[in-house]
């Protein structure tokens, strides 16, 4: 993608005229003039993935660049729209979190405790959490993607490599102002707008906004419920969307300063939101249980939607002041800035896709489509950056930049679900205050021996730690009598119109209210009673245990009991609960419930570093060797229960897979990568030719993975060495889920890259590169728990297995991106266009590569292999007017509508798909004033 970057500089060295009128590019060019920037600056990539302005044709190293025209013009929208277009990175939207990956190096630790292996920066500030991303994606100068270890030239360490989102700063001297209207297919409006001011001759301000609104692009195929027999709202018609729809704004305000040659500052805010329906993937098991091929399902985007609308409510901003000073001899640069973030996510996954016969199998529809099993992420998250840089005059023999940066956040975090009619178990909390503070030392150098012949070194000092406080709770009512014997019920209401968490506002974190040591009945319910801050309309939690309170009747007899109708029930129902007067014997429920308290703390440093020589065989003909390493910081689980099923937790230390056996807290230790890489950069010019071609070669040294993944308790429980003797009943802890993370493996990773281009006589302009990992497995791997099989429903399957040479998630043999470009100059304007290829070989999406180990009833469930596939994207162009003052423009994104999962969940009961973006079309006006 960056060769489509290489086309525009390229045509406006030919031409002499901007294919784009946007306002970004004439402001950023009238700046580049009054800085005195010569034409020859502008004629090639310009990229700052070493921290100075260089080429990427000079950059010794793997490098990716894609101009804010070109995601324009080919349709893309936000990040998520990245994926498949730069060679081995991958980026998944899980349920509204970002999941980078870069050959196969990443991370789907998505929880307060995780941090990403690939790292995310907008304006050059780094971001833990970019969530509310799809609405950062205006008045984009580029993105860039440098590959491989980041430690010794920037903030925040990276193991996989960065994407730094580069946005238009303000231009001196320049007024201009410009705005742009779109529209296109799922009913999709986006109107931009952008202002670039000078205040006073040494001063400017550039102001950026942006709106956009779409349907959803998953289809909701549920009848309405008169169809179904059913006096509750079903069907979008009735007012039951899915996820997908977008309600996003955004907008970008950088004021700059230059009061002498020497001195900058600018300062920069913005502020973002998302409010539309989210991300809940697509659950295939139903399908995927009868036997149904997915390849067969038509529109894997058709689904069955059921109890209410996805509701997404994400607000994102940020302040950030950069200083730079021009010394003699070295220059200084601080960058400090503060970061809110408040996701808030609350949804219910779709019934199903829609396949033939996919209907009857939903039966009864009443507990299917009145199923208000609702899920409820929170993330409140603030973080702030510190960096203070010193560096070397541009084009010194001795090119060096020495740092310090400081990192911090402070975090809480809430998940909450609800157990719709389930009489076993009524949903999990997990309700946290994380706190996070890093910093570190770094420097590197780089030294001209000759005109030709350079060398590198670079250091690096990492500590991290951090630290938790909360709760987590499973709440588990089993109403009845003793071992389930009296007066069963068949499900409560749970989670109905009107109900909502308490979430981030609870005010009681330890159940033991007593102090005791134990959770009896009483105080399991009001716990869970101060997590909630409204029931809804046809809850019955709330008549069954109205505050906890006891009676010591019961009701044996069953024709005594209540009526379906006192429970708010819809469909089917059994036997219920004994009460009187709306109160439940206590005596005759038991309560399987469990509490782990949180608290732990995470206390790690490493070194990291990179070598490396460069040769220049002749002008424009670059040889290069490297090797640098990175490392991802150690961590800690959730504290698991221990005697009398409350968690007393103690504060974790810092080590490898291991358990405090008071607490068990499972930790895991820092995963270290060790990147080796040659290649050659070359360029020839042959007439009106110009003929490009670069190869390199790597090899990755991956120990110490780590490995996230969805596991029962009781699968933490069984590793080797762990004393179980003080945990209660085990099978009371067995069926809780949770994220869980550990060190599984050591993984190595090789392959090649080839990238090519010509620029050819007529205005053609053709560009490929083609990615080849023939090897990305895992080696020297303990075995690891199935979490594909939970233990309280399938011991037989959940038992450790196997994955020594599996293929790394995410990582297809082949990936292939091509693209053909071309501009016609004629009287009434300039046309012009771009036509994007991508193939991606097949590749997995979890650790398992879709082994059934035997069990061939289970073989389409297990299912996690994405075949191939090809992608085309395209966008057509005309500017016309004085100076192109105006342009129209055409776009279509994923042509074939190719559905492929960009992510794969697969647990007991779910094979969760993300799918990548289909195809989208519209037409764009813009005029610059």
């Amino acid at each position: 993608m960056k060769n489509l970057y290489t086309k525009r500089i390229a045509k406006r060295k030919l031409f002499g005229t901007a294919m784009s009128a946007v306002l970004a590019s004439q402001a950023i060019y009238a700046q580049d003039a009054a800085n005195n920037d010569t034409e020859d600056d502008v004629e090639e990539i310009i990229v700052t993935v070493e921290r100075r302005s260089q080429t990427l044709q000079s950059y010794a190293g793997t490098a990716t660049a894609i101009s804010g025209e070109d995601i324009k013009l080919l349709g893309l929208q936000n990040i998520n729209d990245l994926d498949g277009k730069i060679p081995g990175v991958s980026i998944a939207n899980n349920q509204g979190n970002i999941e980078i990956f870069i050959r196969g190096v990443g991370s789907s630790n998505n929880t307060e405790l995780g941090d990403p292996a690939a790292a995310t920066h907008l304006n050059g500030v780094y971001v833990p959490r970019p969530s509310g991303f799809g609405a950062a994606f205006f008045d984009i100068q580029r993105v860039e993607v440098n590959v491989g270890p980041q430690g010794t030239l920037r903030g925040r360490n990276a193991t996989a490599g960065s994407v730094n989102i580069i946005p238009w700063g303000p231009g001196l001297g320049v007024w201009d102002a410009a705005v742009e209207a779109s529209y296109g297919n799922f009913n999709e409006y986006r109107i931009e707008g952008v202002i670039n001011a000078p205040i006073t001759d040494n001063s400017a301000l550039r102001i950026a906004a942006f709106t956009l609104e779409h349907d959803s692009r998953l289809e909701s195929v549920t009848p309405n419920s008169a169809d179904l027999g059913l006096s509750i709202p079903t069907s979008e018609e009735e007012g039951v969307g899915v996820a997908e729809a977008a309600d996003d704004f955004g907008i970008r305000g950088a004021y700059l300063i230059k009061p002498t040659d020497r001195l900058t500052f600018t300062i920069t805010g913005d502020y973002i939101e998302q409010k539309g329906t989210g991300f809940t993937g697509v659950n295939f098991a139903n399908p995927l249980g009868n036997g149904i091929d997915p390849d067969t399902i038509d529109n894997p985007r058709q689904v069955f939607g059921r109890a209410f609308t996805p509701e997404e409510d994400t607000e994102h901003w940020g302040i950030k002041g950069q200083l730079d000073y021009d010394g003699d001899g070295f220059n200084v640069e601080y960058i400090g800035s503060y970061r809110d973030l408040v996701y808030d996510y609350e949804f219910v996954t779709p019934a199903g896709p829609n396949f033939d016969g996919a209907l009857e199998l939903l039966q009864p529809f009443g507990p299917t489509f009145d199923n208000f099993s609702r899920v409820r992420f929170t993330t409140d998250s603030e973080s702030q950056v510190h960096e203070l840089r010193f560096f070397a005059d541009e084009g010194a023999r001795l090119n060096w930049t020495a740092g310090a940066f400081y990192f911090k956040e402070d975090q809480r975090t809430f998940l909450g679900t609800t157990g719709d009619r389930n009489p076993f178990f009524q949903g999990v909390e997990f309700n946290q205050t994380t706190d996070t503070e890093s910093y570190s030392f770094y420097g590197d150098a780089t030294y001209a021996v000759n005109d030709r012949f350079r060398v590198t070194g670079g250091i690096r000092y990492t500590n991290d730690t951090k630290e938790r406080f909360g709760i987590n709770a499973r709440y588990a009512f089993g109403v009845g009598g003793p071992d389930f014997s009296c007066c069963f019920v068949n499900g409560i209401a749970s989670g109905t119109e009107g109900f909502e968490f308490a979430g981030l506002d609870r005010t009681l974190f330890n159940p033991d209210q007593n102090g005791d040591g134990q959770v009896d009945a009483p105080e399991s319910i009001a716990f869970f009673f101060d997590g909630i801050a409204q029931f809804g309309v046809r809850d019955g939690f709330d008549d069954v245990f109205p505050g906890g309170q006891q009676i010591q009747d019961a009701i044996p007899d069953p024709a005594q009991r209540p009526s379906c109708d006192a429970f708010a029930f819809v469909g089917s129902c059994g036997n219920f609960v004994p009460v009187f007067d709306g109160v439940v014997d206590f005596s005759l429920a038991p309560f399987n419930s469990t509490f782990a308290l949180q608290n732990g703390r995470l206390d790690n440093d490493f070194v990291d570093w990179r070598i490396r020589a460069e040769y220049d065989l002749a002008d424009d003909h670059l040889l290069y060797a490297l090797v640098s390493t990175g490392n991802k910081s150690g961590g800690f689980n959730d504290n698991i229960p221990n005697t009398n099923g409350l968690g007393v937790a103690s504060p974790a230390q810092n080590a490898p897979v291991d358990f405090d056996v008071d607490t068990l807290a499972p930790q895991f230790g820092p995963e270290t990568l060790t990147l080796f890489e040659v290649g050659s950069k070359n360029e020839w010019q042959s007439g009106d030719t110009t003929i490009k071609f670069n190869v390199s070669a790597f090899y990755y040294d991956y120990d110490d993975l780590q490995l996230t993944t969805l596991t029962s308790t009781a699968q933490i429980l069984d590793f080797e060495g762990v004393d179980t003797s003080n945990l209660p009943d085990l099978d009371a802890l067995a069926g809780q889920i949770v994220a869980f993370t550990f060190n599984a493996s050591d993984a190595e990773i090789y392959g090649a890259q080839f990238e090519g281009g010509l620029k050819l006589p007529g205005n053609w302009n053709i560009d490929a590169t083609l990615l080849w990992l023939p090897e990305a497995r895992v080696v020297n791997s303990q075995e690891i728990q199935d979490s594909r099989f939970q233990a309280d429903v399938d011991p037989e399957n959940s038992v450790n297995r196997s994955i020594e040479g599996n293929r790394l998630i995410r990582t297809p043999e082949v990936q292939l991106n091509a693209s053909i470009g071309k501009v016609v100059d004629t009287s009434y304007g300039q046309y012009d266009g771009v036509v994007s290829f991508g193939y991606r070989s097949s590749q997995f999406m979890t650790i398992f590569n879709s082994d059934d180990f035997g069990n061939t009833d289970e073989a389409l469930r297990l299912d996690d292999r994405v075949g191939g596939y090809v992608t085309i994207d395209a966008g057509f162009g005309l500017s016309f007017g004085k100076d192109n003052k105006y342009r129209i423009e055409a776009y279509v994104q994923n042509l074939t509508n190719i559905q492929r999962p960009q992510a794969i969940i697969i647990t007991q009961f779910d094979n969760t798909r993300f799918f990548n973006t289909p195809r989208l079309y519209g037409l764009r006006a813009r005029a610059r004033f």
